[in-house]
């Protein structure tokens, strides 16, 4: 069933070390929905899916990312339900995992896409069925007047992130050379060509990892 969680407030915060985001939803039963990400994730989603954070659009797709992927199911293991994989996005498995062998067909993903495009093409394609039958994370809707007239919009939340989202052509550029090089480590793996044991297996799965989220009530004390 179909729901949208509201956005209602954005704060930045600090966990240890690490600058994140936080963005506060309103779920339908009334309870809040809160999502906490570092803010470099911004930057390594430009990156892995080569995304132009410098155009409005290219940002509104990059946090559209980030806010929906807390809530998709993992791919590979629902392999037999995935959209992108019914449209065809499929490619050898470049991991043993979930019931696969290296070399495997298996939906498209980032760790086995030919391209960062293909990867990014089956990413949205997840996340727009996630938004048509799961979770629909929205700005909030200008309230309407008597007559169905609407109100003037509120600000939206987001727009603290699309000010000060941090990401910079070096950052990307850095980041891209680390994603292309767990890649290559992954396909050199899946042809049975032993990379050089000072090639990081794991780097892609490290960076690639959905923000951190939680659901809980809206006082902080019985997490969903």
């Amino acid at each position: 069933m179909l729901e949208k969680y509201e956005i209602t407030e954005v704060t930045r915060t600090r966990i240890g070390l690490t600058e994140c985001w936080q963005v506060r939803q309103l779920r339908p039963d009334g309870e809040h929905h809160i999502a906490v990400f570092p803010a470099a994730t911004l930057e390594w989603r430009a990156a892995e899916y080569d995304i132009d954070h410098t155009t409005k659009a290219g940002l509104d797709q990059i946090l559209d990312i980030v806010l929906h992927e807390p809530f998709l199911p993992d791919p590979l293991q629902d392999r037999d339900q995935d959209p992108a994989a019914a449209k065809g996005l499929t490619a050898p498995s470049t991991q043993a995992l979930h019931g696969l062998a290296v070399g495997d067909q298996a939906p498209v993903t980032l760790h086995n896409a030919p391209d960062r495009a293909t990867a990014r093409a089956a990413h949205l394609e997840r996340i727009a069925h996630l938004k048509r039958t799961g979770i629909n994370v929205v700005s909030p809707t200008p309230p309407t007047r008597p007559g169905g007239l609407a109100r003037a919009a509120a600000p939206d939340p987001l727009d603290l992130i699309r000010a000060g989202h941090g990401i910079t052509a070096a950052g990307v550029t850095a980041k891209t050379a680390l994603v292309e090089q767990a890649r290559q480590h992954l396909a050199a793996a899946r042809s049975e060509t032993a990379p050089p044991a000072s090639t990081p297996a794991d780097l892609l799965a490290a960076f690639t990892a959905a923000p951190e989220a939680i659901s809980q009530s809206p006082d902080g004390e019985s997490p969903a």
